[in-house]
């Protein structure tokens, strides 16, 4: 059976991959990875591209993410915008100016997942799909009723 250690280091060790992933582009673009990594959250999530979410989310700090928000909207890479009913939050949307980086971060994206599920049948993407979902939903019910 697998531990908690070893989940945790599967993760650490995807996420440090996944870093490396987008690395070229980071470069080719002369911009930070965490902003690129934001920038592709933004686009990849609309429904949930709000400062709080992405650190919430993503395990990203508030001040890295409010600096890497604030580069990317005087970069004119994204804009803010009110979220209806809270007045508190602003909704973070990518702009025209992104859509390249964007498009070049999602192919990295799916090169990426490729690369890291070869050789996995698509019965056991099924079955492992599945099972992070269950995880997630555990986590979450754990979280909110704050039993961790």
């Amino acid at each position: 059976m697998i531990t908690i250690q070893e989940m945790n280091g599967h993760a650490r060790k995807i996420g440090l991959a996944y870093e490396k992933a987008l690395l070229p582009l980071s470069k080719e673009t002369d911009m930070p990875h965490t902003a690129i990594s934001i920038l592709l959250f933004i686009a990849n999530n609309p429904d949930f591209a709000t400062a709080g979410n992405i650190c919430e989310i993503r395990g990203l700090k508030r001040p890295v993410v409010s600096a890497h928000v604030e580069r990317l909207v005087q970069e004119g890479y994204i804009e803010r915008r009110a979220v209806p009913g809270d007045r508190r939050k602003d909704a973070l949307v990518c702009t025209e100016k992104a859509s390249s980086i964007v498009e070049a971060g999602r192919d990295r994206q799916i090169q990426f997942a490729n690369a890291i599920l070869k050789g996995i049948s698509e019965d056991d993407r099924d079955v492992m799909e599945r099972c992070f979902k269950t995880m997630n939903n555990n986590i979450d019910k754990l979280i909110k009723e704050k039993t961790l």
